[in-house]
């Protein structure tokens, strides 16, 4: 599976949880400013993902900026 549909599957098993970057890079092991890109371009389908301001829902208190959620 490549990287876009590892995310891709991780967002789907964990529905209106928001991850932040990093999150998504520790569960998935790809590289944060890769995890960015790709977040970025799965927020361009509104009807199944958001990418938001937020707090991580995984409890990291990260300072990431940015959320990304299956909805």
């Amino acid at each position: 599976m490549g990287n876009p549909l590892t995310i891709y599957a991780l967002l789907r098993r964990h529905r209106n949880q928001g991850f932040c970057d990093d999150c998504i890079g520790k569960n998935t092991g790809i590289d944060r400013r890769e995890v960015a890109a790709i977040a970025s371009t799965l927020s361009l389908f509104p009807g199944e993902f958001t990418r938001s301001e937020a707090v991580c829902s995984q409890g990291c208190n990260s300072e990431e900026q940015f959320v990304t959620t299956a909805l």
